[in-house]
């Protein structure tokens, strides 16, 4: 039976579909999110996709990063399994095959530890907004207020906070300054601020804060019973979207979250060569390293730099650099299993020896065989002929005839002008020996 295929595409998706007898295949492909790293390229068994330019792609250019080749792909799911960012889906029979179902798959993990006190600091981290913080109670959520008359004085003790957030998101008298999270930088607030203006002084938000850093002087603490911090706001993390980063453990005070890298290895810069970096105008590499932002401009170098703790090798900023100056290195790609001895283990283990070598399948040679039987063909013996002494003489005259011509001014005059008549005419008069006289007296 021959398969069906046909593509069809969206805003944002390239949507490969295969028909066979009752069953129908569908990978859809999310050019949007993709980056360019080329795992998929390396994992094909097919070699149905190719890498595009990415260095034009980072810097503006608008089409995918890949293409796959809907004729050529087997629609097996190894470029589903592997891809870090999720870019791709995988459905049979209108249902979305899961990653643990298949032989092999790429793992990588964020997980919420119990030490986790649910502040902010995480989720306004996140480079992909992969973590989340639901908010179930704040201070205008609560009825009872101190009276107007109450005085009092708030004061944070700065050495003791570690800008968490929690005091932000429960009360509008918490100000926190925002900032640029970077990868030599990830703290997300500059300073925390206070409006006394929109305070009673009710004292809860020395209950709330994990550092016991907030002090209420005066005032009066309400009657109201808070709940844990867990039921204040609660951390959720989206595994889809979590690109393994690792900043939110970076940054996180409380040793509250966790985070599994896909894949290790190294990041390499050819310092020799760097001079040729060209953060401003180029800065493809920054632009590429969208899910994971390893790369900065770095102030005292004066061009870009990488902080590696970020990194999960996946080898865009490679494919984006235009001049050759970055190298990733994979050591170790992590997998997770379903079932042992599944048909076709082989080539999804190959497919991993491929991600860490970056090397693409070697297609089968195409050779042509003689069929047993058949008589070797013997070549014809080729023998050298003699040339007819008097057709070298021929041609001999013939020749110094020419070179006779071209010995007259008049006759090269005639050849240089285009006047061919003239010069054929002085050559036959010298083959038929009319000139050979006038030579001699010349002489």
């Amino acid at each position: 039976m021959i398969p069906e295929r046909e593509i069809d595409m969206d805003e944002k998706h390239f949507i490969l579909i295969q028909k066979a007898g009752d069953e129908e295949r569908k990978l859809v492909y999310d050019y949007k999110h993709c980056n360019g790293c080329g795992i998929c390229v390396y994992a094909c068994p097919v070699n149905a996709i190719e890498l595009g330019p990415i260095h034009d792609i980072a810097v503006g250019l608008e089409m995918p990063p890949v293409t796959v080749d809907h004729l050529k792909c087997a629609y097996c799911g190894i470029c589903y399994a592997f891809c870090p960012f999720n870019a791709f889906e995988f459905y049979i029979n209108g249902e979305e095959v899961s990653k643990d179902s298949l032989s092999l798959s790429l793992v990588g993990k964020t997980d919420i530890l119990e030490s986790c006190v649910h502040c902010t600091l995480c989720y306004k981290a996140c480079p992909t907004e992969a973590i989340k913080r639901e908010v179930f109670i704040t201070r205008q959520d609560i009825e009872e207020r101190n009276p107007p008359e109450i005085e009092g004085r708030v004061v944070v003790d700065k050495d003791k906070c570690n800008l968490c957030g929690i005091c932000g998101e429960f009360c509008e008298v918490f100000v926190l300054v925002d900032k640029d999270v970077k990868p030599d930088d990830i703290m997300p607030y500059e300073d925390l601020l206070i409006n006394e203006d929109k305070c009673d002084y009710c004292k809860l938000c020395e209950d709330i804060c994990p550092e016991e850093a907030i002090k209420v002087e005066g005032g009066k603490r309400i009657d109201y019973e808070l709940p844990e911090l867990d039921e204040l706001g609660k951390i959720s993390v989206n595994q889809e979207l979590c690109s393994h980063c690792g900043y939110c453990e970076e940054i996180c005070p409380y040793d509250g979250i966790k985070t599994s890298k896909p894949m290790e290895g190294e990041l390499f810069l050819y310092e020799p060569r760097m001079y040729r970096c060209d953060p401003i105008g180029c800065g493809a590499c920054i632009k590429v390293c969208k899910h994971n932002r390893v790369w900065y401009v770095s102030k005292d170098m004066g061009r870009v730099h990488y902080n590696d703790e970020f990194c999960i090798f996946c080898g865009a900023c490679e494919n984006s650099c235009p001049y050759d100056l970055i190298r990733v290195k994979r050591k170790v790609v992590y997998t997770q299993e379903a079932i042992r001895n599944t048909p076709w283990r082989e080539a999804w283990e190959d497919a991993v020896e491929r991600i860490i070598k970056k090397e693409k399948v070697k297609e089968p040679e195409k050779r042509f065989y003689r069929e047993i039987g058949l008589a070797e063909i013997k070549e014809e013996p080729y023998e050298v002929k003699k040339p007819d002494e008097e057709i070298l003489r021929h041609i001999s005259e013939k020749l110094s005839a020419i070179k006779q011509a071209l010995k007259t001014p008049h006759s090269r005059r005639a050849l240089e002008t285009g006047n061919v008549e003239n010069f054929v005419k002085a050559v036959r008069r010298y083959a038929s020996g009319k000139n050979k006289g006038s030579e001699k007296q010349k002489a």
